[in-house]
């Protein structure tokens, strides 16, 4: 196969025709609101009473119009400008530096901040943004993180004093941000949202355009702070008042498990955190990968939001909604979009529908699909239909040849033998392209590419194909993972912007225990399965043992261990760190004094010999 041959088809592929689609859901919603001829003009949605908008500086997402970029996704990023949104000149909430908008609230002699952006440089840049539009100095006094996620969180460190200020969380919080990280399946995590949130692409035509939620999610430098004071027990509510400004804190299962949301009684204002998860249908999937996300939890979650009846609605994503009425049509239509998701799709699997139909055969009644918070950016209601079938009856389909199927390199041979060659096989890929069926293109061209992952023409191939599928798309999830997964493949992929889920602040939130136990799931089963041992870990500066049994391919874990060990290793909490990360040698550790051990003392580098480091940079779609 030459590669002229490629290069000429491709040369005929027409991009995305952006001017044949309408802007359904236009960048200002008072039509949906106040009626065709309100003559609004306001930035944010609903009534004008006690709110006012700020605009500090420009646009980070790609606001151009390209034949690259639906016109909805287009319009999508011109509502995320720069400014400070501000409600009786007392609650601010900071647009478009981040994924995140954080809520400022000011008290008597404090400040409240309701979800620190994704990254410390950002939020530090709201903080300095809010005190130059306020001319307020006071220092903070409270901090809420709604959820586990870091566009919640981790850019606490840029709020100056945050060590010193009492901060609020559920109870579970900190053992989600553990499982998320290293003690579950944050490598996974970390490598697959640089896919479905773009931080691998430039922000250009051919590139993120925004962030669904947001502008952009980056994370140059990840912090975090314990919370100090929690919500607790399943829906639980915490009634406290801080710097003068009551606050009924109330659990809400729903986007995350430990969702927060903040009521204020003086104010009639309900910050919902991402119970309503912005101007987009909700994630309930993500498609980067997540427990299952139960949607008869969520939608009753809203309800919860619903019971407020609340004349301002201000959220961790997405403009404020003023006037009751306006809250309750947004929450409203929201659960019901939940709630039509789920009944429909249980219906349909109910009547023997695969997740292949449900993808396809789902969709919502044009009420909600043209409603100002349920278009198609982040969430959607494609990858939902397909998701609920899993949640609720597992990966199986029904047909017992998917029970053990043909591994999928294996069938790829087979395919191409029977079509007659890899040649063959890419005269029925070029067509497709041809014809611009993109999606069968690439489905062709996969099964050349697993003959010899090396080979460059069908890889080139399938990254074009997917490019104008990612062009095509509204949702930011789909468009990123498209065109990050066409630089996997055709060589391009910058892995120097990576996010970093382990980063150094990260661990050094985490007990003894947790750093302990999170080894567990990077243990080498073929060098240990033929080990019985246990070592012990006593933390000289928290006055705790802890324990891994290595029992012939498992690691057993054991909190506060007072038993006999082949090894115990006295050791204080940052040196631990340093061997986990690889920044402290054991051996120069020995040396030093910075690690003592009793017993066999040469079990312990055999212990940590039985352990892997996650693979940093997997290949998602070259293979």
């Amino acid at each position: 196969m030459k590669m002229s041959l490629i290069v000429t088809s491709l040369s005929s592929i027409l991009t995305f025709a952006a001017q044949a689609n309408d802007v359904t859901i236009p960048t200002l919603s008072h039509a949906h609101y106040l009626g065709e001829d309100s003559q609004a003009t306001h930035y944010w949605h609903g009534k004008t009473e006690g709110m006012k908008w700020t605009l500090t500086s420009g646009n980070k997402a790609y606001t151009a119009e390209s034949n690259k970029v639906h016109p909805l996704l287009t319009a999508h990023s011109a509502k995320m400008d720069k400014g400070v949104f501000t409600y009786r000149n007392k609650i601010h909430q900071v647009q478009g530096y981040g994924l995140t908008s954080p809520v400022i609230i000011e008290g008597d002699d404090g400040l409240i901040v309701l979800d620190p952006v994704e990254s410390v440089e950002k939020m530090s840049e709201v903080m300095q943004v809010f005190r130059e539009v306020t001319g307020s100095k006071a220092p903070v006094a409270a901090i809420v993180y709604s959820h586990w996620h870091p566009d919640h969180y981790a850019g606490v460190r840029g709020i100056e004093g945050a060590e010193n200020a009492q901060i609020i969380a559920h109870e579970t919080f900190m053992a989600n941000i553990v499982k998320g990280s290293m003690g579950g399946t944050g490598p996974a995590l970390g490598f697959r949202v640089d896919y479905s949130l773009g931080t691998l692409l430039n922000v250009e035509e051919t590139g993120r355009i925004n962030g669904g939620l947001g502008p952009d999610f980056e994370i140059i430098e990840h912090s975090l702070i314990v919370p100090n004071t929690h919500v607790k027990g399943y829906k639980g509510e915490l009634n406290i008042t801080i710097s003068g400004i009551e606050m009924i804190v109330k659990h809400v299962p729903s986007e995350a498990s430990d969702e927060i949301v903040v009521y204020l009684p003086k104010f009639d204002l309900l910050w919902g955190a991402e119970v309503i998860q912005g101007e987009s249908f909700p994630n309930l999937h993500s498609i980067r990968g997540t427990q299952y996300r139960n949607p008869s939890v969520w939608y009753p979650g809203v309800d919860v939001l619903r019971g407020y009846n609340a004349n301002i609605m201000m959220l961790s994503h997405g403009r404020p909604v003023v006037g009751k009425e306006h809250v309750a049509d947004t929450l409203t239509a929201y659960r019901d979009a939940i709630q039509f998701t789920y009944d429909q799709s249980i219906k349909a699997i109910n009547d023997g529908a695969t997740q292949e139909d449900l993808i396809r055969d789902i969709k919502l009644p044009e009420h909600l699909q043209n409603h100002p918070w349920l278009g198609d950016f982040y969430g959607s209601i494609r990858h939902a239909a397909k998701q609920i079938f899993v949640g609720e009856l597992g990966w199986f389909d029904g047909d017992p040849t998917t029970l053990n199927a043909t591994h999928s390199s294996e069938a790829s041979k087979r395919y191409v033998d029977m079509v007659g060659g890899k040649d063959k096989m890419m005269k029925f890929a070029i067509d497709a392209c041809d014809n611009k069926d993109f999606q069968w293109c690439a489905e062709l061209a996969t099964h050349a590419i697993r003959i010899d992952l090396t080979d460059m023409e069908p890889r080139l191939l399938k990254a074009n194909a997917l490019r104008e599928l990612g062009y095509q798309e509204t949702n930011n999830n789909w468009r990123n993972w498209y065109l990050t997964s066409a630089q996997e493949l055709d060589g391009s992929i910058d892995y120097s912007k990576k996010i970093n889920l382990q980063a150094p602040d990260l661990l050094a939130q985490f007990t003894p225990y947790q750093l302990v136990d999170s080894l567990k799931y990077n243990l080498n089963a073929q060098r240990s399965k033929d080990q019985h041992f246990i070592v012990a870990f006593n933390f000289t500066d928290s006055n705790e043992q802890h324990a891994l049994e290595i029992r012939r391919g498992v690691a057993q874990f054991h909190k506060n261990f007072d038993q006999q060990a082949v090894a115990t290793v006295n050791i204080s909490k940052m040196a631990f760190l340093g061997l986990l990360s690889g920044k402290l040698d054991l051996k120069d550790a020995v040396k030093a004094g910075k690690v003592k051990v009793v017993g066999d003392a040469a079990m312990v580098p055999a212990f940590f010999k039985l352990f892997d480091k996650p693979a940093e940079s997997p290949k998602i779609t070259l293979r």
